[in-house]
């Protein structure tokens, strides 16, 4: 995650935030809304700096860096839960989330989801004494949210306690419920320009640099993954070539190879992302034939593509996508 001197893009969100910290009119709680790796939550944690930090106080970089380290007092964040391709142990997720853990640990609960027993383990901490006289509350894509730990939630923001600001981020505005999304201010977040991207993108090499810019599309988290884990690029590459092979092939049998690898790897979604990409292109082409087999493939994979997390038959699923991808054109 980028430093709060380094964010580059969202002027608009930004100054938007600014005027509420001007005006004295922050709202109780804000979401942040967007597809994922746009920097909402670099943005949310830019915005609990200002919230908890006095600029005049010459402990003011203190005080970022405490926030940094998920270690002000003041500040309260629920990011990682249990992430299978990322976090498998309870150590390397408080680094992330600074609320207790024990629950999960004792119930072995390998979910991602925001159940009620992480939003009571918040709301403990709110009940604390603030020692710059607010609280900040950080949540990462709270469409994490079960249905219980939702209409808990909501019961705090019926009532929010007035020294607390919660900033919430989301992937996906429609799955939150509408009378939790009413109750907050929502700030949308969108891809940046290529010139913002651009400037991002100096310290890879030349070819580096134009494979991410078709990539990120607009989306900087991508390129700061990359900055982090140099394995990370060749896997994105090799995802993509992967993707490219099974849009161009024609043979089904191919097609259920690529698919059937690629669903069992836990970053399945990448290779269907590229595979989007991919397809997007063809609609641009000049030749018919390819704009109606890219709609025909497109019509296919979207409802494949809802099911690809939760369907434990990968084989199947990569059998369906290859056949029905496939049905017009195929031959093994």
């Amino acid at each position: 995650m980028p430093s709060s001197s380094s964010i580059i893009g969202h002027s608009k969100q930004r100054e938007a935030i600014l005027q509420d910290l001007a005006k004295n009119n922050v709202s109780h709680a804000y979401l942040f809304a967007g597809d994922k790796d746009l920097g909402k939550f670099t943005i949310a944690k830019w915005f609990a700096k200002k919230l908890l930090t006095d600029k005049t106080d010459t402990s003011v970089l203190d005080a970022e860096h405490l926030i940094d380290k998920n270690m002000h007092p003041d500040l309260i964040t629920l990011d990682k839960l249990w992430m299978e391709d990322k976090c498998t142990d309870w150590k390397t997720i408080s680094m992330s989330s600074n609320v207790t853990q024990e629950h999960r640990a004792k119930a072995k609960a390998k979910t991602n989801v925001i159940g009620i027993d992480d939003i009571r383990s918040i709301q403990e901490r709110l009940h604390e004494t603030s020692q710059t006289g607010r609280t900040c509350c950080l949540m990462r894509s709270i469409e994490r949210m079960h249905n219980t730990a939702a209409n808990s939630f909501l019961k705090i923001l019926e009532e929010p306690p007035k020294h607390v600001v919660f900033c919430l981020t989301t992937e996906n505005l429609n799955s939150i419920p509408d009378t939790v999304a009413s109750r907050m201010r929502i700030i949308r977040f969108y891809p940046l320009s290529e010139e913002e991207m651009s400037r991002m993108l100096d310290t890879f090499s030349e070819e580096d640099q134009r494979f991410l810019s078709h990539i990120a599309q607009g989306r900087p988290g991508i390129l700061f993954r990359c900055k982090e884990d140099t394995s990370l690029l060749r896997t994105l590459r090799q995802a993509h070539i992967d993707a490219e092979q099974f849009v161009e092939t024609n043979s089904a049998l191919d097609r259920f190879k690529k698919a059937s690898a690629s669903y069992k790897d836990p970053k399945s979604e990448i290779f269907m992302q590229y595979v989007f990409l991919h397809l997007q292109k063809k609609l641009k082409s000049e030749n018919s034939t390819e704009v109606d087999n890219a709609l025909r493939m497109l019509k296919c994979l979207f409802p494949i593509l809802h099911t690809l997390k939760s369907n434990t038959h990968k084989d199947l699923l990569a059998v369906q996508t290859a056949l029905q991808c496939s049905s017009k054109s195929s031959h093994i």
